[in-house]
């Protein structure tokens, strides 16, 4: 193991604090932004002199909980489905033997390098076709494949001891029992940290809900947000600042939560 000298692990410290600050900061001015009033807003304190909850009211007063809803709803549903389906393939792909695994696989990884501007117009007229257009099926079917969960997975049940997996087998245990009571069990930092991935870029996405929906009773967060800045001009900037503070909680809630296990993910090798 490779020991930094003490300057370095001082250098080293200072960047990464740095680097806090300069995300903390943003974050923080935003939040403290969205509780002053009107004619604070333009001010130079950072902070509210007379804190105040009328921008957060003005939010919700135009269908912001419902935008609020559908974020929320459909990115649980479309993780909760993508962890599912990339549990069910790696396991596959790391246990089963069977014809083309590799080939199969190899094109499960050629899925990461393709753009997904290039297959959203294919998607958008399968879903018209489908009837899902302005729907939930619309937010969440298309992207429950997620390729980069299958080849995570895989990777970490590929170290998964073998010899433990033959005792499962010896005593009659099922391959479906084996996955989700020996396998699954160990693999909380991994899947932790795929819930991480995927809960971020769902609850993010702006273009593919704006494409396939086309009501206010299915938009989401993001489009919500845009649209009251549409809407209200150049006095939604209290609003908008307090519309962005709830749209960064629950991202930052399930970091703040499974932060630990994540970090596990990229330092341990295995099973401990």
């Amino acid at each position: 193991m490779v020991r930094l000298s003490a300057s370095s692990r001082a250098i080293g410290h200072a960047v990464t604090a740095t680097l806090c600050c300069l995300i903390l900061i943003p974050m923080a001015l935003v939040a403290l932004t969205a509780f002053k009033s009107q004619p604070e807003v333009y001010s130079a304190l950072p902070w509210p002199q007379q804190p105040t909850l009328e921008n957060f009211r003005r939010l919700f007063a135009v269908s912001f909980d419902v935008y609020l809803w559908n974020s929320f709803a459909t990115t649980i549903l479309r993780v909760a489905g993508q962890v599912l389906i990339a549990v069910l393939a790696a396991y596959a792909f790391a246990r089963f033997e069977f014809r083309f695994r590799n080939a199969l696989f190899a094109l499960v990884l050629g899925a990461l390098m393709i753009p997904h501007s290039l297959t959203m117009i294919p998607i958008y007229i399968m879903v018209v076709e489908l009837g899902w257009f302005d729907s939930w099926a619309a937010l969440i079917i298309p992207n429950l494949a997620f390729p980069f969960g299958v080849f995570l997975l895989r990777q970490h049940m590929m170290q998964f001891p073998k010899p433990l997996i033959d005792a499962a087998r010896a005593d009659g245990a099922s391959h479906w029992k084996i996955l989700w009571r020996i396998i699954v069990p160990n693999m909380g930092p991994a899947i932790a940290g795929l819930v991480i991935v995927a809960f971020i870029e769902c609850w993010n996405e702006y273009f593919w809900p704006l494409l396939v929906t086309d009501s206010d009773k299915m938009r989401t967060i993001q489009i919500g947000i845009r649209r009251f800045l549409d809407s209200e001009g150049v006095d939604s900037f209290g609003p908008l600042m307090a519309g962005v503070t709830l749209a960064s909680l629950p991202a930052l809630l399930v970091f703040f939560v499974l932060q630990k296990r994540v970090m596990d993910t990229f330092v341990s090798s295995g099973i401990r």
